[in-house]
């Protein structure tokens, strides 16, 4: 599910990115924007919403066990060290070859044109993209995309609170968490309400201050990380336990899924097209918030599905370890892969033709150029400094008890 948020991710920004060249048919933008099939492009910030679910899902279902072991330990100051030293080198070495090398590799004559930001304010701000503080901190951010590693961190870091919550209080904390995510979303209704923040125009843009003041925002990205919360720690209550649905059950979660799915996706869909009445802010700010809740929702009947045994083709698919280098490499490909858009897209000599096949013809040709990109960092950067890591935090934990025991039993024999 991960690899093919990616994929979306990356999909998205090359239609976002190659929008921008000058085009031979450059009338027939318009109409592209009315087709059933932009609304894959315009409602690509589900891909994101993917990652926050299974960020919280995995931080749920690993950290409980943890504690189950630990009888409720947690070594706080070690997991925030952990998780910096997970992302910080590979952004570390990203925002320079952005700033440098990216204009030596991208040279044309319509470089200035295409952008996906502007990596010149990095002078200023790059110090706030390390900090994992630049969606609240500043407008002008260094490198528009990281905005994401800036929320899964703030989220992170507020993790251990819900954490110790649940392994203390159970279902009580469960509950609050639910209570707390509907206020967030109550507060994200009301903030677009009364700012009068518009979403999607005539062709599916978004005002630069609600991408900043809303889109960026960690709280408005809350429901579902939450909601994955939830969804992990009813997986760990029911981890033994086997569930015996019959097919009609099975065919309605499946069916509800993708209901949900299919209507966040395309619910706005026949307000784009020509003739049809603008939508207003109410409109906008009920879709954009209950989509919030929708979409992770579904993502919870796909997991729980998959991982109890009623996933089918679905399961098989997803489950397939073909996935796995792919995994291992999306991190990388998530921070590098505009880089290599910006590269094949700033260096066009002349005008080009808008069609899905032309740029589906550019998305494979950037996919491959991302993972080969990704492979490499992976190779020189993050395998080694994760090697290091380990070693070095390993040696700072302490060992545990049954292990000590056995070896002063050893000693005494």
């Amino acid at each position: 599910m991960r690899c093919m948020s990616l994929i979306w991710v990356i999909f998205g920004h090359q239609y976002l990115i190659s929008l921008a060249t000058p085009k031979t048919n450059y009338v027939s933008l318009n109409s592209w924007f009315r087709t059933f099939f932009a609304n894959f492009i315009l409602h690509g910030f589900f891909s994101v919403d993917t990652f926050f679910f299974l960020s919280g899902l995995l931080l749920v279902m690993i950290a409980l066990r943890s504690l189950e072991k630990t009888k409720g330990k947690m070594n706080i100051p070690m997991m925030y060290l952990h998780r910096y030293l997970r992302l910080t080198p590979v952004l570390g070495v990203a925002i320079p070859m952005y700033m440098k090398l990216l204009p030596l590799m991208s040279d044309g004559p319509v470089t200035d044109r295409i952008s996906f930001g502007d990596f010149e304010v990095c002078k200023r701000t790059w110090y706030l993209s390390l900090l994992y503080v630049q969606n609240y901190a500043t407008g002008d951010m260094c490198l528009d995309h990281t905005w994401y590693l800036a929320v899964d961190m703030q989220l992170y870091i507020l993790s251990p609170i819900f954490l110790i919550a649940l392994y203390k209080w159970g279902k009580k904390a469960a509950g609050g968490i639910f209570v707390f995510m509907l206020l967030l979303s109550g507060c994200l209704f009301a903030t677009m309400m009364t700012n009068k923040y518009q979403f999607y125009l005539e062709m599916g843009g978004m005002t630069g201050e609600a991408l900043t003041k809303v889109y960026h925002a960690t709280h408005t990205h809350a429901a579902p990380w939450l909601i994955g919360l939830l969804c992990g720690y009813f997986l760990h209550l029911n981890r033994n336990r086997t569930f015996k649905l019959n097919h009609s059950v099975i065919w309605l979660g499946w069916i509800v899924s993708l209901a949900l799915m299919f209507v966040s996706l395309f619910a706005l869909y026949p307000a784009t097209q020509s003739g049809a009445a603008a939508l207003t802010t109410l409109e906008q700010s009920f879709y954009y918030t209950l989509t919030r809740i929708a979409w992770p929702l579904s993502l919870c009947w796909v997991v729980f599905a998959c991982m109890k045994g009623y996933g089918g083709l679905a399961d098989s698919f997803l489950s397939s370890p073909l996935w796995q280098p792919l995994s291992r490499l999306s991190y990388s490909a998530y921070i590098f892969h505009v880089y290599i858009e910006l590269v094949n897209d700033k260096r066009v000599r002349s005008t080009v033709y808008l069609s899905n096949y032309d740029m589906m013809l550019s998305f494979w040709g950037s996919f491959g150029f991302t993972v080969l990109m990704a492979y490499v960092m992976y190779i020189i950067l993050e395998a080694p400094l994760g090697a290091l890591e380990g070693m070095l935090l390993s040696q700072r934990r302490p060992k545990p008890r049954t292990e000590v025991l056995n070896k002063t039993q050893v000693d005494t024999s």
